[in-house]
């Protein structure tokens, strides 16, 4: 069933134009069944125009209370083994010129720790390597993000971390967790290597959490980002400084 996959995978990539041969892997967060996460990968892939999407599904509770919330936490973590090795045979076996990431919400704690897995181990790191990697609404605690987020740097061409200050679903979070989130501002958090878009005036959802498929603005940046790899300013970008001094970038409707 697996070599299945992988076949399938390098067949379709194989019918696109060498040079334009781009996969996307999307990892949901929070709350999201596994025929959820299904649809919402298959309509980023749709609205972004890629010849190849594909998707993880960690077994989220689906559920919207602080203890389904405190489970997920711990099975996300409990499932970074499993996404290390579905991302790492991706990049080994699926045959695309370059392999993106689309991480949300919780689905970036996962995550995290699967870049630091990746580059703490040396055969994995030489072999992987990945194009575009987006953090939308990451639901990470920014000192643990801040203390881990080189492996990103490490690991890809470009890693862009979108964040809001209108994100009620992190807010919530915040306030379960008892610390900052870092996909949430203020304060702006800027880190090294790592692109922050402000996006605050551009999701008109009422929780303000699912940008990454919702937003236009935003679904045109990363269709930028991926098949061009431009980096800032990019289309109606303007440039702003946080209370450090440190550039990022927000994005208007």
């Amino acid at each position: 069933m697996e070599d299945r996959f992988w076949d399938s995978v390098a067949r379709q990539l194989r019918e696109i134009e060498p040079g334009g041969r781009h996969a996307v892997v999307f990892i949901h967060g929070y709350n999201v069944s596994f025929d959820e996460a299904a649809v919402r990968a298959a309509q980023i892939g749709v609205d972004l125009g890629i010849g190849t999407m594909a998707f993880f599904s960690w077994p989220s509770r689906g559920a919207r209370t602080r203890r389904a919330y405190q489970s997920d936490g711990q099975t996300i973590a409990a499932s970074e083994g499993a996404i290390a090795d579905f991302l790492v045979d991706f990049s080994r076996r699926s045959g695309a010129d370059a392999v993106h990431l689309i991480v949300h919400s919780l689905g970036n704690q996962g995550v995290l720790g699967v870049m630091n897995r990746i580059v703490a181990d040396a055969e994995r790191r030489t072999c992987c390597r990945f194009g575009q990697i987006i953090l939308a609404a990451a639901d990470v605690d920014a000192d643990t993000f801040a203390s881990l987020a080189d492996a990103y740097r490490q690991l890809s061409v470009r890693t862009t971390l979108y964040v809001s200050r209108r994100d009620l679903a992190l807010q919530v979070s915040a306030w379960f967790s008892e610390y900052p989130r870092v996909g949430l501002y203020p304060p702006v958090s800027v880190f090294n290597g790592i692109d922050t878009i402000c996006v605050s005036d551009v999701d008109l959802t009422w929780l303000g959490h699912g940008y990454v498929a919702e937003a236009r603005d935003v679904l045109q940046d990363m269709h930028r980002l991926i098949f061009s790899g431009a980096h800032p300013p990019r289309f109606g970008m303007k440039a702003r400084k946080n209370d450090e001094g440190l550039m990022y970038w927000e994005v208007s409707g």
